[in-house]
């Protein structure tokens, strides 16, 4: 549609609709897989709400459907205004229908705000970034979301920039809602010097954002890990594709199951000579996070990278990735594994999405 490479795929499903963001355009299915909007520029949901913005679609975009309110929530980055400044656009659907109106917002940013996440938590909706400015490093900020959820043009953020971090992920709820009293989780993962993963939790006080705080909590041991890839091999041709080895994957998925709580993973690793996933669950049953399980999926020759993980309400785990070798063009697939199979790994036979 754009021409833009990477094209920057993100996507989430509702109860009645698929809604999907490519760096520079979005559509809208439902869920049969009838296209019912689009594709238009990802701008069309920000017309007419005028600044600075105004007048670019620089994509980097997200999308999120909200179950905790019934919402969606759709973002993109701009960075190419004429003033020089750097804004996140967010929009919020103003109910369940993504077909309908939404409520529209522009949050000012300090430097270059690259590689954004969102996630969806009780309180706000949180995102982390890759600054690009005086230093390199990463932030994280937390939007107000009772004020966004009505369109209430006061809703306000908190930032904060967490110097020597780089692609941090923010906490993503699937299914009930934290505990009412739960700050939100985010995670970094020191690559090369202690190769500990490292979470955060983010306390924002919306009546007095200054007593808002960002604090380390937890620096959990992984099994050891060789995060220098060197690209993937493709069939025909001696390019290889980049492995985005050194940072966590989106999503950062979350799910309360009441007695524990767990996180999921995941980042791509050298085995045997080749990429492969290596995935985590962790979980809280008390005060403290920890390493529940851990694995690395690489059941053969090709490769894999740039996965995807989840967990249902039965504690199914599902894994996405891409796939590629010298024989294997690049193609879409995943695995998983059932609660009662052996910690560490993926029991359930592999299935190919995309050919």
């Amino acid at each position: 549609v754009n021409g833009v490479y990477p094209p920057d795929t993100d996507g989430d499903v509702g109860p009645d609709h698929y809604m999907q963001m490519i760096n520079l355009s979005f559509a809208i299915w439902d869920k049969n897989g009838n296209k019912l909007y689009g594709p238009v520029d990802n701008s069309t949901l920000w017309a007419g709400f005028v600044g600075s913005w105004t007048g670019t679609n620089d994509g980097d975009p997200v999308v999120l459907y909200d179950e905790l309110a019934d919402r969606w929530i759709a973002s993109q980055f701009a960075i190419n205004t004429p003033d020089g400044t750097y804004w996140e656009l967010i929009a919020v659907s103003a109910g369940p229908d993504p077909l309908g109106s939404w409520y529209r917002y522009a949050f000012e940013f300090p430097a270059f705000n690259d590689y954004p996440k969102l996630g969806v938590w009780h309180d706000a909706y949180y995102a982390t970034f890759n600054m690009f400015g005086s230093y390199t490093r990463a932030a994280v900020a937390a939007f107000e979301k009772d004020k966004m959820l009505i369109g209430d043009p006061d809703a306000q953020m908190v930032y904060f920039d967490v110097p020597g971090n780089f692609s941090m992920q923010p906490a993503d709820v699937d299914g009930p809602a934290p505990p009412a009293d739960a700050p939100c989780y985010f995670a970094h993962l020191d690559t090369y010097d202690t190769q500990q993963l490292e979470i955060y939790e983010f306390d924002v006080d919306w009546q007095n954002t200054g007593n808002s705080s960002l604090n380390q909590v937890a620096s959990l041991a992984v099994q050891p890990f060789n995060a220098d890839v060197g690209g993937i091999p493709q069939p025909g041709t001696g390019t290889r594709l980049d492995d985005l080895a050194v940072m966590l994957m989106y999503r950062f998925a979350y799910r309360n199951f009441g007695d524990y709580e767990v996180l999921l993973t995941n980042h791509t690793v050298k085995t045997n000579n080749k990429a492969g996933i290596r995935w985590y669950e962790l979980r809280k049953d008390s005060d403290e996070w920890y390493v529940y399980q851990q694995g690395t999926f690489a059941p053969d020759d090709d490769h894999r990278w740039m996965g995807s993980i989840a967990m249902n309400e039965n504690g199914v785990i599902a894994l996405g990735y891409t796939v590629s070798g010298n024989s294997t063009y690049p193609s879409v697939r995943y695995t998983g594994r059932s609660p009662e199979a052996p910690l560490g790994e993926m029991n359930f036979q592999e299935m190919e999405l995309v050919e």
